[in-house]
């Protein structure tokens, strides 16, 4: 019965991130999916990620990174550092933008602290 009750849990996070929107102090975040471990430390998005930072407050790291058009695109076990969360992906584009900075990726995964 337990496993049969996080199976639907887990469901209902999945079909109810279909259109996913998520809010911190920091960034915003819209993606297709969204999947939320039970403890809420760790979130995976995926589909048309964005991330908009409102204050350029982070870091990266990333094994290639270059300019094309304006844009910063960064490859290659990417890690943006935030004060409260760590997200990961393979690619990102970062745009500039009035607000600050918005990051643009297929999927990512946050971790937070």
């Amino acid at each position: 019965m337990i496993l049969f009750n996080k199976l639907i849990r887990s469901t209902l996070v999945v079909l109810s991130a279909i259109s996913s929107f998520t809010s911190a102090n920091e960034m915003e975040i819209t993606a297709i999916k969204k999947v939320i471990s039970e403890d809420s430390k760790l979130r995976t998005y995926s589909g048309n990620v964005s991330i908009a930072f409102a204050h350029g407050n982070l870091s990266t790291k990333s094994s290639r990174a270059y300019f094309q058009k304006g844009k910063t695109v960064m490859e290659g076990d990417v890690e943006i550092i935030l004060s409260n969360a760590i997200a990961k992906t393979q690619r990102v584009t970062f745009i500039p933008s009035k607000q600050g900075l918005v990051a643009k990726m297929d999927n990512v995964t946050l971790t937070y602290k």
